[in-house]
């Protein structure tokens, strides 16, 4: 493999997205700055909650939109002309704009769960239903990667992206249903349950599915320009 190509590649995507790098993360502080100055409020913690849902998704889509522009404005083919294999381009894309979004969305895990656990008030049985929901929208993330990779369809991507932040509100109801969930979440310890350690565990296989299956899609293909 060309490892110095796919460093440069990967580079690139993370330079053309600095500045969303950049206000996502400033929005994400602010944001949690607001929760924790606030008092355990129920209405401005789901706010909360909500707002950084909407940047993280935001975020993925933004990175991944470079994989559909690259066909778009007839770049993909210099980039295909270069010294690199589709599997090559495929990891690049794949690892760049997963990396990108990863830094973002642990910097807010981390952040939320810190709120959590410092801030005088806040139930720490809330981190179970957190770090479930942190994962649902890296989950999002990787199915809206795989689509923009494979399709190289910007109308398939905002799609996908719309449907997963939809989608995201009735997850997370459908989460707090289980009792061992929904029914420790005002509970001033961490009460982690078997569901969900199955709840993450699933999520997580599917995120390795969605991109072992990218890279079996395109491994199929003869046509990159």
């Amino acid at each position: 493999m060309n490892i110095a190509m796919v460093r440069r590649l990967i580079w690139k995507d993370w330079y053309l997205n600095r500045a969303a790098i950049l206000a996502s993360l400033i929005g994400g502080v602010a944001t949690l700055g607001v929760v924790a100055a606030s008092r355990v409020s129920d209405i401005v913690m789901i706010i909360g909650m909500i707002v950084l849902a909407t940047i993280l998704i935001g975020m993925g889509a933004i990175v991944m939109a470079s994989a559909v522009t690259e066909r778009k404005q007839q770049t993909l083919p210099f980039v295909m002309s270069l010294p690199i294999t589709y599997v090559e381009y495929t990891t690049a894309k794949i690892v760049g704009c997963l990396l990108i979004f990863l830094v973002l969305w642990t910097a807010m895990l981390a952040d939320m769960l810190a709120t959590i656990l410092l801030v005088p008030g806040f139930p720490h049985g809330l981190i179970p239903f957190v770090v479930i929901m942190s994962v649902e929208i890296l989950m999002s993330t990787c199915l809206i990667t795989a689509v923009a990779v494979t399709t190289e369809s910007q109308g398939w991507m905002v799609g996908v992206a719309q449907v997963g932040a939809l989608s995201l509100n009735g997850i997370g109801w459908w989460i707090v249903r289980f009792p061992d969930i929904g029914g420790a979440m005002r509970s001033a310890t961490v009460r982690w349950s078997g569901t969900a350690t199955a709840l993450l565990s699933a999520e997580l296989a599917a995120i390795a599915l969605m991109i072992a299956i990218t890279f079996i899609i395109q491994a199929r293909k003869t046509d990159f320009v």
